[in-house]
């Protein structure tokens, strides 16, 4: 049994007849599963639950570390309303943990969708906050404004890392741009509380990347996009992704990375534990049809699956992260059973939640999604209740 609250007033949701997720197993096993949750609407309790899966499969609540809206909103532009909105469209396609990613901007820009995350209503969890951006490199944009990038200052980063607590802060940097040592202060100031680094927009070697881990960097933000590529003779910050034990984001929707490129990094980390992270970087016209948009202000075009700019720079991606899971799994060749573990404990472990989500482990939050057995979303449940 998960318990995703404590108190007097509990309800019991039990599903049974069902195939639940062992995460440690890495398998289905057949059986049921119970969680405790307090909902009172009206002065109403509701009441206990059995649900019959049929014969359905039961996975932990997914999680996205990396993403910049979906569903027509745009996480710099939303207010809180609208992120309220957002928040339910990510659980609706079976995310149920959110790091909401602002990207360069202005910093008062900036400060202000933080602010507006943090007042937001939650459905899905916007359990911390992706800063991926201003602090990158000018030779590795990728879709990112040029004139907003800005050098790593340490008492600005402070400040915007603090005004997000108490939620967690994860920051993208580019590490040959930190010749302050912001990296390594960070890591001391904010590990304590949840503060994870990561490498990305770089134009940093191999050396330089491998320096930055050691400062306290954890993990590589959208591997081999926007980062100095491998080569035979000069492994870059990609090689690196794949050469050490850090943490590194893949978008696996066939179009940022070759799927036979999916399937080269994946063998290369299966070795290194769970530090496949599987991410969107989902953009706001994630799940509408082909036509124009703008993303913080910066027009594309989406055609087929690929947003892009008029010059061809890919703008993110359209991609949800259920379909990302049985991406990995056709594009490395391995059982969905061990693709789900690059959306749940790896991404959770990355950012410091594995505690309390990333799993249907006792005394972890009711993140919960029923699959039929065809394996689409059938019902999710958020912290216990059912949305």
């Amino acid at each position: 049994m998960i318990h995703p609250k404590k108190g007097e007033n509990k309800v019991t949701t039990k599903i049974e007849n069902a195939y639940v997720y062992n995460t440690g197993k890495r398998c289905f096993e057949y059986g049921s599963l119970c969680f405790e949750n307090e909902w009172i609407t009206g002065g109403v309790l509701f009441p206990d639950a059995v649900i019959d899966a049929g014969g359905g499969y039961v996975l932990p609540g997914l999680i996205d570390v990396h993403t910049h809206g979906r569903s027509g909103i745009d996480i710099m532009e939303a207010d809180e309303k609208e992120l309220a909105a957002l928040s339910l469209s990510y659980a609706k396609s079976g995310v149920t943990t959110v790091f909401p990613t602002v990207m360069t901007a202005p910093l008062e820009k900036i400060k202000c969708a933080a602010q507006r995350i943090k007042g937001a209503e939650y459905t899905a969890d916007f359990a911390g906050i992706h800063i991926e951006g201003p602090y990158i490199s000018r030779e590795k944009p990728g879709c990112h404004e040029l004139s907003a990038i800005r050098r790593p200052d340490w008492e600005e980063i402070r400040s915007l890392c603090e005004d997000i607590l108490p939620l967690r802060a994860h920051l993208t940097i580019a590490p040959e741009e930190d010749s302050d040592g912001v990296i390594r202060a960070f890591h001391e100031r904010f590990c304590k509380c949840g503060g994870t680094v990561g490498i990305g927009h770089t134009n940093a070697d191999f050396d330089t990347a491998m320096r930055a881990l050691a400062h306290g960097a954890n993990s590589f933000t959208h591997t081999f996009n926007a980062m100095t590529p491998l080569s035979h003779r000069a492994p870059g910050a990609a090689g690196a992704a794949l050469f050490s034990d850090a943490y590194a984001e893949f978008i696996c929707d066939g179009i940022h990375v070759s799927p036979a490129v999916i399937r080269i990094a994946y063998e290369a980390k299966r070795g290194q534990g769970d530090k496949f992270v599987l991410i969107t970087d989902s953009i706001p016209a994630a799940g509408l049809p082909d036509g124009e948009y703008a993303m913080n202000g910066i027009p594309f075009t989406l055609a087929n699956g690929k947003a892009a700019r008029a010059d061809g720079t890919i703008v993110g991606s359209a991609l949800d992260l259920f379909t990302a899971v049985k991406n990995l799994a056709k594009f490395a060749d391995i059982r969905f059973e061990d693709a789900l573990v690059c959306a749940t404990k790896a991404p959770a472990e990355m950012v410091g939640v594995y505690d309390s989500r990333g799993s249907l482990d006792i005394g972890k939050r009711a993140d919960v999604l029923l699959c039929d057995k065809n394996m689409k979303i059938r019902s999710v449940f958020c912290a216990g209740r059912k949305i």
